[in-house]
């Protein structure tokens, strides 16, 4: 499981930096759009991050 979930980290960490910037490239959407995906990508992985965190705490 260790070996898929990687993989599937890293594919969606790819799709969501690339399929906008290549969308942008051809012109199928604005600049913003594209800012507004990389935004929330990284709010995704802040709060994955801070999950992992506390998760190691053993105070909770």
């Amino acid at each position: 499981w260790m070996d898929a979930a990687k993989f599937l980290t890293g594919a969606s960490a790819v799709g969501s930096i690339a399929i906008p910037a290549i969308l942008r490239h051809a012109n199928l959407i604005e600049t913003g759009a594209m800012f507004i995906e990389f935004t929330s990508f990284f709010i995704l992985v802040c709060t994955v991050l801070c999950f992992h965190k506390v998760s190691l705490e053993e105070d909770w």
